[in-house]
Parts: structure tokens; C-alpha cells; sequence
């Protein structure tokens, strides 16, 4: 696990009941992979998601994402998930991409939206959080 100001990877194996009857991972795992690094996120920054809603009043709900398949991955390689975070108002963004042995297997954004834990209304990101997980600002 490597871990910058703007920038994180996690890595992960493939077990064995995440791959398909074609000997590869299937393809809604690789949003697993990536809600796995995002917590493992969290945590390198100081804090586990339950705390970080504890302590906030505050969740994220996925708003959209987009994957790009590049290659596949399979059983028992590694695949490093690495992570570029943003934000704008009330959004989070979670630039990814995937790859194992060197080569590619998926690129995309994830999406969130700030949500008060308390009135479940969106809510603007607080800077405390911006500042907690050094959050870069999106540029429009």
C-alpha cells in the first residue's frame, strides 16, 4: 500500500469465488475492488468509515460510475487498485485504475454524494473532511 497527498493504491489478490466460469474475475467485482481501496483509504488517512460517520454526521451514496475494461484479471494475481480523489461542493470523485502484472485492467470514476447522516438531505463537503482525507479540488 503506497500513499500520497493526491494519490493511493491498495492492492488486492483474486480469490477464487470472484472469478467466472471463463477463469476470470467478474466484472462487477472490480467495484468491490474499488469499495475495498476506498475504506482501506479512509483508513490510511486515520480513520475507518464507521468512525468517519460517527464522528461527521455525515455518508456517501454512489451517484454514478464508469468503468473501462481493458484486460482481464484472474485467480490468484494481484491486482493494485490505485485511487486519485477530488471533490466539488458536494461531490466526491474516485479517479481509478486497475492493473496486475504491469498491465491494465480497468480505468474509470466512481462518484459520491455528501449526504447528512442526521437529515439524509445532500450536503455540502464540510473542509474538515476536505482537509481529513486531502481531498483535491476538481477543476470545472
Amino acid at each position: 500500500m503506497r500513499t500520497e497527498k493526491n494519490s493511493f493504491t491498495f492492492s488486492i489478490r483474486v480469490r477464487y469465488a470472484e472469478v467466472d466460469s471463463q477463469g476470470i474475475v467478474f466484472n462487477a467485482n472490480y467495484l468491490h475492488y474499488l469499495d475495498v481501496a476506498i475504506t482501506e483509504y479512509f483508513r490510511a488517512k486515520g480513520i475507518s468509515y464507521a468512525e468517519f460517520v460517527d464522528t461527521y454526521q455525515l455518508d456517501f451514496h454512489v451517484i454514478q460510475s464508469l468503468i473501462d475494461y481493458r484486460n482481464a484479471a484472474k485467480f490468484d494475481e494481484v491486482i493494485e487498485v490505485q485511487l486519485e480523489p477530488s471533490y466539488q461542493s458536494s461531490k466526491v470523485f474516485w479517479q481509478f485504475q486497475m492493473q496486475t502484472n504491469g498491465k491494465r485492467i480497468c480505468s474509470g470514476s466512481l462518484t459520491y454524494i455528501t449526504v447528512s447522516h442526521v437529515t439524509k438531505k445532500i450536503v455540502t463537503l464540510p473542509e474538515a473532511v476536505v482537509q481529513l482525507l486531502q481531498l483535491k479540488k476538481k477543476n470545472p
